[in-house]
C-alpha cells in the first residue's frame, strides 16, 4: 500500500497537536499539583519549561507507542472480507 502525500501532513498535525497537549498537562496542570495548586503565571521557571517539555515529549511517545499496537487511521472505507 502506497502512503498518500496528505498522510505525513496528517501525523505532523497529530505530533504538533498532542505535543501542545502534553506541554499544558506537564506545564501548568503537573506544576500546579507539585506548588499545592498555586500558578505563578508572573514569573518565568525553568522547572516548569522542564515539566513541559517532558510532557510533550511522553505524550508524543504514548501517541506513537499507540499507532504502533493500534495501526494508522485509514481515511475511507475498509475492504470488506470474502465470506
Amino acid at each position: 500500500m502506497m502512503k498518500k502525500p496528505a498522510d505525513g501532513r496528517i501525523v505532523m498535525i497529530e505530533n504538533m497537536l498532542v505535543g501542545v497537549f502534553g506541554a499544558f498537562v506537564g506545564g501548568d496542570f503537573v506544576t500546579a499539583m507539585l506548588n499545592k495548586g498555586v500558578v505563578n503565571d508572573k514569573v518565568f521557571s525553568v522547572g516548569a519549561l522542564g515539566l513541559a517539555v517532558g510532557g510533550a515529549v511522553l505524550m508524543i511517545f504514548v501517541l506513537k507507542l499507540m499507532r504502533h499496537v493500534v495501526g494508522p487511521m485509514h481515511v475511507g472505507k475498509a475492504k470488506q472480507r470474502n465470506r
